[in-house]
């Protein structure tokens, strides 16, 4: 049943010319990313630093899953944490999907907030979310929720 489940949240429906998915891993993920790529094109203030403009992040399923899978984990065993209780990083989580040649790699979280726009909101109201969402490092994101957690994870591909 849980793997009918995950097979389940894994389609993508509709992806655009550019290749990225309307709604996937339980996320309006193009609704978003979009959202992350307008504030980076212009710049913004993470707190009080100013961030200069960066280039758009492109859709990454891989990373993707890994975000899903996080935020799945977080809500079926009622924890938020950038760690899992075993100690699983993010690097990890990436790795375990196949995502295995990069030069960086982040990650958000949020629990909580019901819809992209909410979510969005407070990463970058965040300090740190919000320098994650501006670093010109990462070049791809993807994006997964399970209940009300959420796990934002970005990459740059070697």
């Amino acid at each position: 049943m849980a793997a009918l489940f995950l097979v389940s949240c894994q389609k993508e429906t509709n992806p655009d010319a550019a290749g990225r998915p309307e709604f996937a891993y339980n996320t309006k993920a193009a609704q978003l990313l979009d959202m992350v790529n307008k504030i980076r094109q212009s710049g913004c203030k993470c707190d009080t630093e100013n961030m200069t403009p960066v280039g758009p992040l492109a859709w990454n399923d891989l990373l993707g899953k890994a975000a899903f899978l996080h935020s799945e984990d977080m809500n079926k065993r009622n924890y938020f944490d950038h760690k899992s209780p075993e100690g699983e990083t993010f690097v990890d989580r990436a790795k375990s999907v196949g995502y295995n040649s990069f030069t960086a790699l982040g990650e958000n979280i949020a629990r909580g907030q019901s819809t992209e726009q909410e979510v969005f909101n407070s990463w970058i109201k965040s300090k740190a979310h919000c320098k994650a969402i501006m670093n010109g490092q990462f070049k791809e994101m993807g994006l997964g929720r399970s209940g009300n957690c959420w796990t934002q994870t970005f990459g740059a591909s070697k």
